[in-house]
This record gives C-alpha cells, sequence and structure tokens, in this order.
C-alpha cells in the first residue's frame, strides 16, 4: 500500500507532520505573534507558515473523517447482514 503521508514538496517528497506535531507548531507560532516585537517580514512569514500548518491539520482530519464514515457504513452493512 502506497504512503499516503508523504507531500510532495518541488523534486521531493517529505514525510508530513503529525497532526499533533503541526498542532504544536501552529500554537507555538501564535504565541510567537502574539507576543508581538518581529519585524513586520518576520510576521508574515510566520502567518504563511501557519496558514501551511492549519491547512495541513485540515487535510489530517478530514481524512480521519473519510476513514470514520467508511468504518461505520461497514459497521452498518455487517448488522444489515445480521
Amino acid at each position: 500500500m502506497a504512503d499516503t503521508n508523504k507531500k510532495k514538496t518541488g523534486k521531493d517528497t517529505v514525510p508530513e507532520k503529525s497532526l499533533e506535531q503541526s498542532m504544536q507548531e501552529l500554537s507555538d507560532i501564535v504565541a510567537r505573534m502574539e507576543k508581538g516585537g518581529m519585524p513586520l517580514e518576520e510576521t508574515f512569514g510566520l502567518y504563511k507558515e501557519g496558514m501551511d500548518l492549519l491547512k495541513q491539520c485540515r487535510s489530517a482530519i478530514d481524512r480521519v473523517e473519510k476513514e470514520l464514515e467508511i468504518l461505520e457504513d461497514s459497521g452498518e452493512d455487517d448488522e444489515d447482514s445480521e
């Protein structure tokens, strides 16, 4: 089975971070931005990084939700056949 936890970036594929890792990094970025005192360019860079992490989190959650739906449907089919 193919590894679905890889993300293409340019020529290379890099493993995606776990949902927990991405959420922790996102939390760290928010804390740094709330602290303030950074130059605008650095703040914008963190914002972009945070948005990328948010996309990864949403994607991971969507994958899990789809898997749960499949499992639930499978369970309902099993109950119907009894």
